[in-house]
């Protein structure tokens, strides 16, 4: 698989694990903010 470092910014990862979060029966109502996301790259 390809990697996405360079491909994807915070805020196409923070909604991606937005998603990840929530999908799949998991209501856990949470969002990631990209600047969540900035700190811990």
């Amino acid at each position: 698989m390809q990697a996405y470092a360079g491909q994807m910014n915070v805020a196409d990862i923070a909604a991606v694990v937005t998603y990840e979060r929530n999908a799949l029966g998991n209501k856990t109502g949470d969002v990631v903010q990209p600047a969540q996301v900035k700190a811990l790259r």
